[in-house]
């Protein structure tokens, strides 16, 4: 990110004077001190994007100030000045962690030259961030596989949508790839040698999500120790993904638009404005406009994500799709490990006719499952019924019920729909062998909602 502010520590009024002129001509905020002891509390005020600092002043000097610094406030660059122009003292202060130095008397192409230098760093520093994450999941996206008509209609939207900066929202079950969508229209785009950044909604408190997006300043909040920079901004150029956004709070949900509207807004606790140029693709699991009727989404924030819509259909409905998904994660596992696994005919027939609740996400493991316990032998229907016990739900088949899902019995439709919820929680539960995820994603809720609904029924303590 472009330096904004800095804090400039010298003993000689002119040198502070000098340095406050030319870095405000350059649009950053600067305030002075006299020491490093007044430069720490300045600091501590308000943090810094940069610290400059004379080497030798009266109490605390630059040394101290710059060891004081790096512990407080790890990656803030720090650049010491020095009249007395020996390499030693230059060389020693870098070696302890300083960026760069300056020789007194310095003029206005030095510092303006040293600043150039130093917004290339923190913007490659940026970048080695965001591309250890994305390259654990850049190859994902060309396994987004598809061939019905339902799945080369959302190819064709991703590839028009991806010319435009229009918003996405990715609609569909828990499962069904819409991380793909939205990794599949960046890397199509003119973004693409910008980030991919990734934030799950569902997963963090109000206050963990406003500074996991927008960042934070030092002492904002309990915990917040140092300075963070937020998901918008390290987003900037690219595009990033807002995953199960119908999880926000009101209040972020206002701030969230402010961004869409104006591109602008303040880390928490900060008061300077950022500016940022992304494309926000998001997803949900829910029906938004549901949840805009009962005033839980704002209507204003709805209209502003859904520009461009796309609706992952579940896997159930994509017919032959889920025989090429199968194949394709048989030969990627099967690589994985060493070994050249197969299908028999009655096993593959049994895996595509169930109705795979937990949609692509489900299917991926069912088939690491089937070839770790299995290796080279063949996946017959015995082997996938051992490896897939959820076969033995009622209507886990699409045959079962002529592919409408579960019928219900005289006695249950008597029940009371809280006590069906009840009884189909249990029974979801009780399949899933207790483990959050895997049920939340069978039943196409977050686990956070999952784990809501299992308290209100008393099924966890």
């Amino acid at each position: 990110m472009p330096i904004r502010s800095a804090v400039v520590a010298d003993d000689e009024f002119l040198n502070r004077d000098l340095m406050e002129e030319i870095l405000s001509r350059m649009q950053i905020t600067v305030r002075t001190a006299k020491d490093g002891v007044q430069a720490l509390r300045a600091l501590e005020e308000e943090p810094a994007d940069l610290l400059i600092t004379d080497i030798r002043m009266p109490g605390m000097g630059g040394l101290k100030l710059l060891h004081k610094a790096a512990e407080k406030w790890p990656g803030m660059p720090v650049v010491m000045m020095t009249a007395y122009a020996s390499v030693e003292s230059a060389v020693e202060s870098m070696r302890q962690g300083a960026y760069d130095y300056l020789m007194k008397p310095f003029g206005v192409e030095q510092v303006e030259a040293l600043l150039l230098r130093l917004n290339e760093r923190q913007q490659l520093l940026r970048e080695v961030v965001v591309l250890r994450e994305e390259s654990r999941d850049r190859h994902r996206a060309r396994n987004f596989l598809g061939q019905t008509p339902v799945m080369e209609d959302v190819f064709d939207v991703i590839s028009r949508a991806a010319r435009s900066q229009a918003t996405v929202l990715v609609n569909g079950e828990s499962g069904t790839g819409k991380e793909l969508v939205a990794r599949s229209l960046h890397e199509q785009s003119h973004r693409n040698a910008g980030p991919f950044i990734k934030v799950n909604c569902a997963a963090l408190t109000e206050t963990l999500l406003a500074s996991e997006l927008f960042g934070h300043e030092k002492g904002s909040f309990t915990g917040a120790d140092n300075q963070r920079i937020g998901r918008f901004e390290l987003a900037d150029g690219g595009t990033i993904l807002l995953d199960e956004i119908s999880e926000i709070s009101p209040e972020l949900q206002a701030k969230l638009l402010r961004v869409l509207e104006e591109r602008q807004f303040e880390r928490v606790g900060g008061e300077h404005t950022i500016t940022v140029d992304v494309r926000v693709v998001a997803t949900t699991n829910r029906d938004l406009p549901e949840e805009v009727a009962a005033g839980r989404f704002r209507e204003d924030l709805y209209y502003r994500l859904n520009v461009i819509p796309v609706e992952m259909p579940p896997l159930r409905d994509r017919g032959d799709d889920i025989a090429q998904i199968l194949h394709h994660y048989l030969k990627h596992f099967g690589e994985e490990l060493g070994c050249k696994p197969s299908f028999t005919d009655d096993g593959l027939e049994l895996l595509c006719a169930y109705r795979w609740p937990g949609n692509v996400r489900e299917l991926v493991n069912v088939v690491e499952r089937l070839v770790v316990l299995n290796g080279d032998a063949p996946l017959d229907a015995a082997a996938v019924r051992r490896c897939l016990p959820e076969l033995k739900r009622e209507g886990a088949l699409a045959s079962d019920t002529g592919g409408e899902g579960p019928m219900l019995s005289e006695a249950q439709a008597m029940l009371t729909l809280e006590e069906m919820e009840r009884q189909h929680l249990q029974r979801a539960w009780e399949c899933c062998d207790g483990d959050k995820q895997r049920c939340a994603d069978a039943l196409g809720i977050t686990p956070r909602m999952l784990w809501g609904r299992l308290r209100k029924f008393g099924l966890v303590d």
